[in-house]
């Protein structure tokens, strides 16, 4: 293989290897199609919203406000109490990820508590290899979750509320067939480059186009035809 490459070189090693390359391309998207499609278990994904609200409410107290505003939101969340309610959430992921009555609905899916975007909404994310499974889950984990927190937290310091059911998925979230595939192509037109590069190193013949006084800086004063090739 020349050592002074020029991109005009790779171009044209490249091109000598051509059908090489786009051979291991295919072979290898072929390969991550099909082992994607058949050898990996596909998981389905589901999930559902609840809303924690926090308040302070003292059920023994018979005196009303003097507010009107906290008169008639009692038991409410007022603008003031949501930054409260998402701090509120944020233990609350915690708190139902560990609780036994939580994670005894766990079985059979991969379960994960998320705070939207740090708001006093909580996302039951549940996963499994059976859709309406993986529905179930979320679902049932929405339901318990009031009581959960009522057991933890009592009646006074707020309460949830089950915002959004979940469905069970009609297709996989994963694996992704398509985007697998197409990082399959990708990574086989590269091992293709890397194995026509390997293979004009170990090539230590002379072709056509090399030019032997750059190589080996002697003049050349005669070439031997090659009679058979020539016809």
């Amino acid at each position: 293989m020349p050592k002074d490459l020029t991109p005009q070189k790779i171009f044209y090693m490249l091109l000598r290897h051509v059908k090489l390359i786009f051979l291991v391309a295919a072979l290898v998207t072929l390969f991550v199609y099909g082992y994607s499609s058949f050898f990996i278990t596909p998981v389905y994904s589901a999930s559902s919203l609840i809303l924690i609200q926090s308040y302070n409410e003292d059920a023994n107290t018979n005196t009303k406000s003097t507010n009107p505003y906290q008169a008639s939101n009692a038991g409410r969340v007022a603008v003031s109490d949501i930054q409260q309610s998402a701090s509120l959430a944020s233990s609350c992921v915690i708190l139902f990820e560990n609780m036994p009555e939580m994670t005894a609905l766990m079985s059979g899916a991969t379960v994960s508590f998320e705070q939207v975007e740090e708001s006093n909404f909580i996302k039951i994310n549940s996963s499994s290899s059976n859709p309406q499974v993986a529905a179930n889950v979320a679902n049932q984990l929405a339901d318990q979750a009031p009581k959960c927190f009522a057991d933890m937290y009592g009646k006074g310091k707020g309460k949830v509320n089950k915002i959004k059911g979940a469905t069970a998925p009609s297709s996989p979230s994963s694996p992704n067939v398509n985007q697998n595939t197409l990082y399959g192509l990708g990574i086989g037109f590269i091992l293709g480059v890397l194995l026509a590069f390997m293979l004009e190193i170990i090539d230590t013949t002379l072709k056509p186009g090399d030019d032997l006084t750059k190589m080996y800086n002697i003049p050349v004063f005669a070439e031997i035809v090659d009679f058979e090739k020539a016809g």
